[in-house]
Protein backbone atom coordinates (compact mmCIF):
# COMPACT_ATOMS: atom_id res chain seq x y z
CA UNK A 1 0.00 0.00 0.00
CA UNK A 2 1.74 3.72 -0.76
CA UNK A 3 2.33 5.94 2.24
CA UNK A 4 1.84 9.72 2.40
CA UNK A 5 1.70 12.93 4.31
CA UNK A 6 -1.42 14.61 5.22
CA UNK A 7 -1.47 18.49 4.04
CA UNK A 8 -4.36 19.69 4.88
CA UNK A 9 -7.47 18.41 6.72
CA UNK A 10 -10.57 19.81 8.05
CA UNK A 11 -12.06 17.83 11.38
CA UNK A 12 -15.31 20.32 10.72
CA UNK A 13 -15.85 18.87 7.24
CA UNK A 14 -14.15 15.90 7.53
CA UNK A 15 -12.05 15.78 4.15
CA UNK A 16 -8.62 16.74 3.23
CA UNK A 17 -5.45 15.62 1.14
CA UNK A 18 -2.50 13.28 1.01
CA UNK A 19 0.65 13.90 -0.85
CA UNK A 20 1.92 10.78 -2.46
CA UNK A 21 4.50 10.88 -4.83
CA UNK A 22 4.06 14.73 -5.53
CA UNK A 23 1.00 14.09 -6.10
CA UNK A 24 -2.32 15.50 -3.85
CA UNK A 25 -5.07 12.47 -3.09
CA UNK A 26 -8.48 13.38 -2.07
CA UNK A 27 -9.23 11.95 1.57
CA UNK A 28 -12.56 11.86 3.14
CA UNK A 29 -13.23 10.88 6.72
CA UNK A 30 -15.32 7.73 6.17
CA UNK A 31 -12.45 6.14 4.87
CA UNK A 32 -9.96 6.68 8.41
CA UNK A 33 -11.81 4.29 10.85
CA UNK A 34 -12.65 6.56 13.12
CA UNK A 35 -8.81 8.17 12.98
CA UNK A 36 -9.04 12.15 12.57
CA UNK A 37 -6.13 13.36 10.52
CA UNK A 38 -4.25 15.95 10.96
CA UNK A 39 -1.54 17.83 8.65
CA UNK A 40 2.12 16.21 8.52
CA UNK A 41 0.53 12.75 10.05
CA UNK A 42 1.69 10.04 7.90
CA UNK A 43 -0.84 7.43 6.44
CA UNK A 44 -1.19 4.44 4.69
CA UNK A 45 -4.09 4.17 2.41
CA UNK A 46 -5.42 2.36 -0.58
CA UNK A 47 -6.18 4.02 -4.14
CA UNK A 48 -9.26 4.50 -5.91
CA UNK A 49 -10.35 5.95 -9.14
CA UNK A 50 -13.68 8.28 -9.30
CA UNK A 51 -15.06 11.18 -11.27
CA UNK A 52 -12.58 13.96 -9.79
CA UNK A 53 -9.86 11.36 -9.68
CA UNK A 54 -7.76 9.78 -6.85
CA UNK A 55 -9.43 9.41 -3.28
CA UNK A 56 -7.62 7.54 -0.35
CA UNK A 57 -9.53 4.01 0.69
CA UNK A 58 -8.62 2.22 3.75
CA UNK A 59 -6.58 4.88 5.27
CA UNK A 60 -4.10 3.76 8.44
CA UNK A 61 -2.31 6.34 10.42
CA UNK A 62 1.53 5.69 11.49
CA UNK A 63 1.52 7.17 14.23
CA UNK A 64 2.08 5.98 18.25
CA UNK A 65 -0.92 5.67 20.18
CA UNK A 66 -0.77 8.46 22.17
CA UNK A 67 -0.16 10.99 19.28
CA UNK A 68 -3.66 9.32 17.40
CA UNK A 69 -6.21 11.54 17.28
CA UNK A 70 -9.74 10.32 16.46
CA UNK A 71 -13.41 11.42 15.07
CA UNK A 72 -16.15 10.64 17.77
CA UNK A 73 -20.05 11.65 18.68
CA UNK A 74 -21.29 12.07 22.35
CA UNK A 75 -23.92 9.37 22.74
CA UNK A 76 -24.81 10.34 26.10
CA UNK A 77 -23.65 12.84 29.02
CA UNK A 78 -24.71 13.27 32.52
CA UNK A 79 -24.25 16.95 33.97
CA UNK A 80 -24.59 16.18 37.29
CA UNK A 81 -22.01 13.62 37.41
CA UNK A 82 -19.90 15.35 34.89
CA UNK A 83 -19.23 11.83 33.01
CA UNK A 84 -20.15 10.33 29.67
CA UNK A 85 -19.62 8.50 26.44
CA UNK A 86 -18.27 9.02 23.01
CA UNK A 87 -18.87 6.45 20.55
CA UNK A 88 -16.15 5.52 17.67
CA UNK A 89 -14.95 3.74 14.91
CA UNK A 90 -11.90 3.01 15.87
CA UNK A 91 -13.11 1.56 18.81
CA UNK A 92 -15.33 -0.94 18.40
CA UNK A 93 -17.59 -2.54 20.90
CA UNK A 94 -17.01 -0.61 23.04
CA UNK A 95 -17.39 3.54 24.13
CA UNK A 96 -14.64 5.75 24.91
CA UNK A 97 -15.30 7.13 28.54
CA UNK A 98 -15.67 11.11 28.37
CA UNK A 99 -15.17 13.40 31.89
CA UNK A 100 -16.24 17.07 31.91
CA UNK A 101 -12.41 18.20 32.42
CA UNK A 102 -11.53 16.13 28.86
CA UNK A 103 -13.81 19.40 27.03
CA UNK A 104 -12.19 22.42 25.79
CA UNK A 105 -15.23 24.74 27.31
CA UNK A 106 -16.87 22.04 29.65
CA UNK A 107 -19.88 21.85 27.54
CA UNK A 108 -21.10 18.66 26.13
CA UNK A 109 -24.19 18.28 24.11
CA UNK A 110 -25.16 14.87 23.26
CA UNK A 111 -24.75 13.67 19.98
CA UNK A 112 -22.10 16.20 19.41
CA UNK A 113 -19.34 15.38 17.16
CA UNK A 114 -15.83 15.88 18.54
CA UNK A 115 -12.36 14.75 17.97
CA UNK A 116 -9.99 13.66 20.82
CA UNK A 117 -6.89 11.42 21.96
CA UNK A 118 -7.19 8.77 23.94
CA UNK A 119 -5.96 6.77 26.74
CA UNK A 120 -5.87 3.30 27.62
CA UNK A 121 -7.56 2.77 31.09
CA UNK A 122 -8.03 -0.63 33.54
CA UNK A 123 -11.76 -0.55 32.49
CA UNK A 124 -11.03 0.76 28.54
CA UNK A 125 -10.24 4.11 26.60
CA UNK A 126 -10.98 7.60 28.22
CA UNK A 127 -11.06 10.27 25.74
CA UNK A 128 -8.41 13.65 26.32
CA UNK A 129 -8.20 16.72 24.63
CA UNK A 130 -11.62 16.46 22.95
CA UNK A 131 -12.84 19.65 20.51
CA UNK A 132 -16.43 19.96 19.68
CA UNK A 133 -16.56 19.94 16.11
CA UNK A 134 -18.97 22.06 13.75
CA UNK A 135 -22.38 20.58 11.66
CA UNK A 136 -23.12 19.37 15.33
CA UNK A 137 -26.29 17.36 15.41
CA UNK A 138 -29.23 18.55 16.78
CA UNK A 139 -28.45 22.39 16.28
CA UNK A 140 -29.93 23.05 13.25
CA UNK A 141 -28.50 23.52 9.69
CA UNK A 142 -25.40 25.24 9.04
CA UNK A 143 -25.07 25.70 12.86
CA UNK A 144 -21.75 25.33 14.64
CA UNK A 145 -20.31 24.79 17.39
CA UNK A 146 -16.77 25.47 18.77
CA UNK A 147 -15.41 24.90 22.02
CA UNK A 148 -18.64 25.04 24.58
CA UNK A 149 -21.27 27.62 25.07
CA UNK A 150 -18.40 30.29 26.00
CA UNK A 151 -16.06 29.30 23.39
CA UNK A 152 -15.59 29.37 19.99
CA UNK A 153 -18.10 31.90 17.81
CA UNK A 154 -20.24 32.89 20.34
CA UNK A 155 -21.19 36.53 19.61
CA UNK A 156 -20.49 39.44 22.12
CA UNK A 157 -22.30 39.58 25.17
CA UNK A 158 -21.89 35.84 27.35
CA UNK A 159 -19.06 37.05 29.11
CA UNK A 160 -15.91 36.80 27.48
CA UNK A 161 -15.93 40.09 24.75
CA UNK A 162 -15.40 43.72 25.57
CA UNK A 163 -16.77 43.98 21.85
CA UNK A 164 -15.17 44.92 18.56
CA UNK A 165 -15.54 45.56 14.80
CA UNK A 166 -18.03 43.84 13.06
CA UNK A 167 -15.67 41.17 11.15
CA UNK A 168 -16.78 38.88 8.28
CA UNK A 169 -16.49 35.33 10.27
CA UNK A 170 -14.49 33.68 7.55
CA UNK A 171 -11.68 36.31 8.45
CA UNK A 172 -11.22 35.07 12.04
CA UNK A 173 -9.85 32.38 14.20
CA UNK A 174 -10.30 31.09 17.33
CA UNK A 175 -7.68 30.76 19.47
CA UNK A 176 -7.74 28.06 22.26
CA UNK A 177 -5.61 26.99 25.18
CA UNK A 178 -3.86 30.56 26.00
CA UNK A 179 -2.20 30.44 29.10
CA UNK A 180 -3.22 32.31 32.07
CA UNK A 181 -2.15 36.12 32.17
CA UNK A 182 -1.95 36.26 28.47
CA UNK A 183 -1.93 39.63 26.80
CA UNK A 184 -4.04 40.96 23.57
CA UNK A 185 -0.35 42.92 22.18
CA UNK A 186 1.75 39.73 22.58
CA UNK A 187 -1.44 37.34 21.16
CA UNK A 188 -1.39 39.49 17.87
CA UNK A 189 2.65 39.60 17.65
CA UNK A 190 2.62 35.96 17.77
CA UNK A 191 -0.31 35.55 15.32
CA UNK A 192 0.71 38.32 12.81
CA UNK A 193 3.25 35.41 11.94
CA UNK A 194 0.77 34.66 9.57
CA UNK A 195 -0.33 37.97 8.38
CA UNK A 196 -1.40 41.38 8.69
CA UNK A 197 -4.60 41.24 11.73
CA UNK A 198 -6.54 44.04 12.39
CA UNK A 199 -8.03 42.93 15.73
CA UNK A 200 -7.32 40.94 18.77
CA UNK A 201 -9.27 39.99 21.57
CA UNK A 202 -7.91 37.89 25.08
CA UNK A 203 -11.33 36.69 26.31
CA UNK A 204 -12.41 36.60 30.13
CA UNK A 205 -14.63 35.40 32.14
CA UNK A 206 -15.97 32.32 31.10
CA UNK A 207 -14.17 32.14 27.83
CA UNK A 208 -10.86 32.68 29.61
CA UNK A 209 -8.20 30.50 28.13
CA UNK A 210 -9.45 31.67 24.80
CA UNK A 211 -9.09 34.51 22.14
CA UNK A 212 -9.89 34.97 18.56
CA UNK A 213 -7.83 37.57 16.16
CA UNK A 214 -9.20 38.96 12.85
CA UNK A 215 -6.51 39.40 9.49
CA UNK A 216 -7.47 40.88 6.11
CA UNK A 217 -7.93 38.31 4.08
CA UNK A 218 -8.95 34.46 4.28
CA UNK A 219 -5.78 33.45 2.57
CA UNK A 220 -4.01 34.99 6.14
CA UNK A 221 -6.72 32.91 8.08
CA UNK A 222 -5.64 29.77 6.29
CA UNK A 223 -1.84 30.23 6.52
CA UNK A 224 -2.45 31.21 10.61
CA UNK A 225 -4.73 27.82 10.67
CA UNK A 226 -1.98 25.58 8.90
CA UNK A 227 1.26 27.09 10.71
CA UNK A 228 0.19 28.19 14.08
CA UNK A 229 -2.40 25.40 14.94
CA UNK A 230 -0.21 23.82 17.66
CA UNK A 231 2.80 26.75 17.73
CA UNK A 232 4.31 28.08 21.51
CA UNK A 233 3.15 30.90 22.50
CA UNK A 234 4.09 32.20 26.25
CA UNK A 235 5.68 28.33 26.85
CA UNK A 236 1.94 26.65 25.81
CA UNK A 237 0.91 24.71 22.82
CA UNK A 238 -2.14 26.78 21.56
CA UNK A 239 -5.25 25.76 19.04
CA UNK A 240 -6.07 27.45 16.09
CA UNK A 241 -9.20 26.62 14.45
CA UNK A 242 -11.27 28.83 12.07
CA UNK A 243 -14.31 30.61 13.63
CA UNK A 244 -17.55 29.13 13.37
CA UNK A 245 -21.02 29.90 14.09
CA UNK A 246 -23.12 28.84 17.31
CA UNK A 247 -26.94 28.20 17.44
CA UNK A 248 -28.87 31.18 18.17
CA UNK A 249 -31.09 31.56 21.46
CA UNK A 250 -34.78 31.03 20.99
CA UNK A 251 -36.48 34.53 21.88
Amino acid sequence: MPTGVVTSYNPHKGWGFIECNGQDVFVNKRECGGFCLAKGMQVEFGLAQGEKGSHATGVRVLVAPEEALYHGEIKSFNMSKGFGFIGCEAFPGQDVFLFKSAVYGGFVPEGGLCKFKATMEEKGPAATDVQLLGDTKGYGKGDMWGFGMWGKGFGKGKGKSKGGPRVDPSLKVWIGNLPEGSRWKDLQEHMEKAGKTKWCEVFEGKGKGTGTVAYTSTEDVATAISTLNGSIFAGASIQVDPWVKAPREEA
